[in-house]
C-alpha cells in the first residue's frame, strides 16, 4: 500500500531539488515521485497502532494521537500500566542451575479497580441503548455523566435486574435536560424486559432525582417541561407524513397549548392531533398506524381526539 505525501517535499540527490514523495507502507520506503529513487528505507511510523472509530474522528483523522496511555473515554479515570511480578517458586530450569528465579512481566488489560471496570461496563450499556434509540453523542455523554454522579453519590442500586432501568433512566434525564425528550415506552423498548420495565424506569428516574438533588446540588433536577411539540416532528417522521401535514400538526399543537388546558400526557395529545390531521387531509393512515408510530394506545388516542374535536375549528382554522 502506497500513501501519498503530496504536501511533503524532500530533497532528492538525483533530481538535485526538493520533490514530492510517497510512502510505501508495505516496505517503509520513502520514494521520490520524479525519479523513483528510494530516499529513505524502513521508515518507522510513529503514529498509533490502533484505530479508535470514535465520534470525534469524523474529521478524517481516525488515529489516536497517543500510542499508549489512558482509555479514550473522558468519563473514566482508569490508567493503563505495566507491572513486573516476581515468582516466589523457582521454575525447573532455575532449580537445576541454582540461579534465582527470573522476573515475569505482566501486562494487564486494565489496572483499574473493580469499580472502574463496573463503570466502564455501565458506559457500554448506556452507549448501546443510545445507539439503538438513535440518540446523538451529546445525549449519550450527558447520560454517562449522570450515571457517574450517581455512582459517586453511592446511589446506584446493585443487582443485575436493575441495570437496564438505571441506564434507561439516565438516558431519560439526559434527553429531558437537552430538550429532546423520549417517552418511557421508547426507553423500555431497548431494555431486556421490554414494555414491562416502564414502571421500573419511572421509579429509577425519581430515585436519581432524589439522590442527585440532595447530593449533587440539584443540577439534575432541571429537566424542563415536556410539551406535545417536543414529540410531534419525530412521530410525524415515523408515519412518513409530508411537510404540509407536519406544519398543520405543529400549528394545531401551538394553538392548543396557548388557548386550551387539556389534562392529558403530551404524547397522547401529540398522537391525537396527528390522527386528526391525517383524517382531515386524507393521508391514508389509520388509528392503528398512529398508535404504532407514537407508542400511544389506540383507545387513548380516540379518547383524546374526543376531547379535542369540539375545538377543531380553532385548532385547524
Amino acid at each position: 500500500m502506497v500513501g501519498s505525501a503530496a504536501d511533503e517535499r524532500v530533497f532528492c540527490p538525483d533530481c538535485h531539488r526538493a520533490t514530492e514523495v510517497v510512502l510505501d507502507h508495505a516496505t517503509g520506503d520513502t520514494i521520490c515521485t520524479e525519479c523513483a529513487l528510494v530516499l529513505d528505507a524502513h521508515f518507522i511510523d510513529e503514529g498509533s497502532e490502533w484505530r479508535t472509530f470514535s465520534a470525534d474522528s469524523a474529521g478524517g483523522d481516525d488515529r489516536d494521537p497517543s500510542r499508549v496511555g489512558s482509555t479514550g473515554d473522558p468519563f473514566l479515570d482508569a490508567k493503563l500500566s505495566t507491572a513486573i511480578a516476581y515468582s516466589k517458586k523457582p521454575n525447573a530450569k532455575s532449580s537445576a542451575t541454582g540461579d534465582n528465579a527470573l522476573p515475569r512481566m505482566s501486562v494487564p488489560f486494565d489496572a483499574a479497580s473493580a469499580s472502574d471496570r463496573a463503570l466502564a461496563d455501565a458506559f457500554r450499556g448506556i452507549a448501546d441503548m443510545a445507539d439503538r434509540l438513535g440518540l446523538v453523542a451529546t445525549v449519550r455523554d450527558h447520560a454517562k455523566d449522570t450515571y457517574k454522579k450517581l455512582d459517586d453519590a453511592k446511589g446506584c442500586p446493585r443487582g443485575r435486574g436493575s441495570r437496564d432501568a438505571v441506564y434507561a433512566a439516565c438516558l431519560y434525564i439526559a434527553c429531558r435536560n437537552l430538550g429532546m425528550p423520549r417517552t418511557y415506552k421508547e426507553l423500555a423498548s431497548v431494555t431486556a424486559d421490554g414494555a414491562e420495565s416502564r414502571k421500573a424506569i419511572g421509579k429509577m428516574t425519581t430515585h436519581i432525582k432524589r439522590v442527585l438533588g440532595e447530593e449533587g446540588g440539584g443540577q439534575v433536577l432541571d429537566i424542563g417541561v415536556v410539551r406535545s411539540a417536543d414529540y410531534l416532528r419525530r412521530f410525524c417522521s415515523r408515519l412518513g407524513l409530508g411537510n404540509q401535514e407536519v406544519r398543520d400538526a405543529g400549528e394545531a399543537v401551538r394553538r392548543l397549548e396557548q388557548g386550551l388546558d387539556v389534562r392529558r400526557n403530551p404524547e397522547s395529545i401529540a398522537a391525537a392531533v396527528i390522527y386528526m390531521v391525517v383524517q382531515r387531509t386524507g393521508a391514508g393512515r389509520s388509528v392503528k398506524d398512529v398508535a404504532a408510530a407514537t407508542g400511544v394506545a389506540e383507545g387513548t388516542i380516540k379518547e383524546a381526539q374526543k376531547d379535542l374535536t369540539p375545538h377543531a375549528q380553532m385548532l385547524f382554522a
